[in-house]
């Protein structure tokens, strides 16, 4: 696995190139900084679906085009939904008991002031609701794609 997360595609890196790096038949999508709304481009029997919105291009895509530092890569959507987790900032000077989030979640980690939950494909909305029920005082949250854990 690589350390860190992986970055949307400079805005100069050519959709044209990203094209040619699809597999005939099969939808590679590209993980783009700027866009209304997803783009899906076809030519020779490839096809491309950029769009900004990587849980977009999870649910749709086999593969998805990201950056990893300085290098760009085609990485199997299966790798990036493991990598994906909510962030929980917990708005109390200790952070609570969590032994039922953890029935849900047996993968949470705690940690600074914040909860890390596994999601995988699942929305952000359970977990929450979870927390809800588990009088967790969140103050902030986000999805994160990490291959190292944070926090």
């Amino acid at each position: 696995m690589l350390p860190g997360a992986p970055s949307r595609l400079h805005s100069s890196f050519p959709l044209r190139r990203a094209l040619g790096l699809a597999h005939p038949g099969d939808l590679l999508g590209a993980w783009v900084r700027v866009g209304r709304w997803p783009l899906c481009l076809r030519a020779d029997g490839r096809a491309l679906l950029a769009g900004t919105d990587l849980g977009y291009l999870l649910r749709r895509c086999g593969r998805v085009l990201v950056r990893h530092g300085r290098r760009v890569m085609v990485m199997d959507a299966d790798r990036l939904i493991a990598w994906r987790t909510l962030q929980i900032v917990v708005g109390a000077p200790f952070l609570p008991q969590v032994q039922e989030l953890r029935a849900l979640y047996p993968d949470l980690r705690v940690a600074g002031g914040r909860i890390a939950l596994p999601l995988g494909l699942d929305g952000a909305e359970p977990a929450l609701a979870a927390c809800a029920a588990a009088r967790v005082p969140v103050t902030a949250t986000w999805i994160e794609y990490g291959g190292a854990p944070s926090g």
